[in-house]
Parts: structure tokens; C-alpha cells; sequence
């Protein structure tokens, strides 16, 4: 994944408690989409997983999009919130 890639949030992401309101109900209708716009590498510490050293930035085109991979709790009001990329899943061109 790269910047200027057009995601949505995966079907793992759908199935987790803090992101599982994008999952359902209205979004079935109108699925949600972004943008990566930034792609930051943690580099290779030990404490963070293959997943978890690369993290993506996203900014979504409705405006209820889920600012972090948190959801709307605690963590998304940190400066940088942030995606992994088991959490997205390019658009298809369909």
C-alpha cells in the first residue's frame, strides 16, 4: 500500500469491538472509503510485530469515517492516529 491508494476498512477491522460500528448498517449501503495519505515506518525495534511497524494514515471521504484504528475512544485523540494494514483493504474497481 502506498500514498494516494483508495481503502476501506477489511473484514478484520469490521469484526473488531472498537471498529464494528463502520461494519454494519449504513455503510452495507454506502461503504466507507479513504485515502492513504501517509505511510510511516516505525523501523525494525523488537517490540513491534511485522503488522505493526508500518502504519498507515488515512483520511476518509464521509465525514463519520473512524478517525484511528481505536475507533472513537481515547487513543484517537493522540496527535497521529493510525491504521495497520491488516486493518485495510484496497477498493475494488468495481
Amino acid at each position: 500500500m502506498k500514498v494516494g491508494d483508495l481503502v476501506t476498512l477489511s473484514a478484520y477491522a469490521k469484526q473488531t469491538q472498537l471498529l464494528n460500528r463502520w461494519g454494519h448498517g449504513v455503510w452495507i449501503k454506502n461503504p466507507l472509503m479513504g485515502i492513504v495519505v501517509k505511510v510511516e515506518d516505525m523501523g525494525k525495534k523488537r517490540y513491534y510485530s511485522k503488522n505493526e511497524s508500518i502504519r498507515y494514515h488515512v483520511n476518509w471521504i464521509q465525514a463519520d469515517g473512524p478517525p484511528s484504528r481505536h475507533g472513537k475512544y481515547g487513543f484517537s485523540a493522540r496527535s497521529s492516529p493510525y491504521f495497520f494494514r491488516k486493518d485495510l483493504k484496497f477498493v475494488s474497481k468495481s
